[in-house]
């Protein structure tokens, strides 16, 4: 069962935004974000799950811009 794509929004608003387009243009559709500043929290699918370990580093590197500086990958089921 897909789930739509949820956010906990705080403080960067336009950011989450930007980072739920560059999860969509990756084919990550089933996940949600979480703001833990200085972290995000990626919370995935399992069948999004080693898709998302693919891109690893592509993520942290286009992620970090802005202003996480730990980008998280959530273990737990949706």
């Amino acid at each position: 069962m897909e789930k739509e794509n949820t956010t906990e929004q705080r403080e960067k608003p336009e950011a989450f935004a930007q980072i739920e387009q560059l999860l969509h243009e990756f084919q990550l559709e089933d996940v949600s974000l979480f703001d833990h500043d200085p972290v995000l929290r990626i919370q995935v699918s399992e069948a999004q799950f080693a898709r998302t370990l693919q891109l690893r580093e592509t993520l942290v590197e286009r992620i970090k811009p802005f202003g996480y500086r730990f980008i998280a990958i959530d273990l737990d089921e949706l």
